[in-house]
């Protein structure tokens, strides 16, 4: 049997097990048949930033720009410098509207509170995983916004350095909170 054959639903299997930005970088120039995988909305694609190298960050940045943001399902972002790269040059907003999950290591303070205020345009947002060793995160104030998050039902915060006056703040009398799992 040759790859040729398979059927698309084999592809998207194996997809599931990569990376959004290579499965775009390997597929995208193959042929029409993997241009139309790539683009079809069946397609939804876990984007990871993992990296050591500007060089590395800009070859995947660049290949992310080509994936319709409307096929991200998740973003997981792992090293400070590159989160806020990432984050001044990639809109969070509602053009994502199928991104359900983000895991967040190494971020700072201001660029959290600026990543939360946006992320309450997403509609389909159930999962937040925070993960930082700074000491001038304040947690009310992070518990503040992740409230404001329309459908959010997992969180978890995780960090050596958290400040806080209370473990949890109450949350103002008008606001539903949707949140089943809280993990600090």
């Amino acid at each position: 049997m040759k790859i040729e054959n398979f059927s698309n639903e084999i592809f998207y299997e194996i997809f599931d097990y990569l990376d959004g930005c290579d499965i775009y970088r390997i597929f995208s120039n193959l042929n029409y048949r993997f241009y139309q995988l790539l683009n079809s909305s069946i397609l939804l694609y876990k984007i990871t930033f993992h990296f050591t190298s500007d060089d590395l960050f800009m070859n995947n940045y660049q290949h992310m720009k080509y994936i319709n943001p409307h096929q991200i399902l998740s973003l997981n972002l792992s090293s400070e410098l590159y989160i806020d790269k990432f984050l001044s040059s990639f809109n969070i907003n509602s053009s994502l509207d199928r991104l359900q999950s983000i895991y967040l290591q190494n971020i700072q303070a201001n660029t959290l509170s600026i990543l939360l205020n946006n992320c309450i345009h997403l509609p389909r947002l159930i999962s937040l995983n925070i993960m930082s060793c700074h000491q001038s995160i304040d947690l009310c104030q992070i518990y503040s916004l992740i409230f404001n998050l329309p459908v959010l039902k997992y969180l978890k915060i995780t960090s050596h350095g958290f400040k806080s006056s209370a473990a949890l703040p109450f949350a103002m009398e008008n606001q539903q909170l949707s949140i089943e799992s809280v993990f600090a």
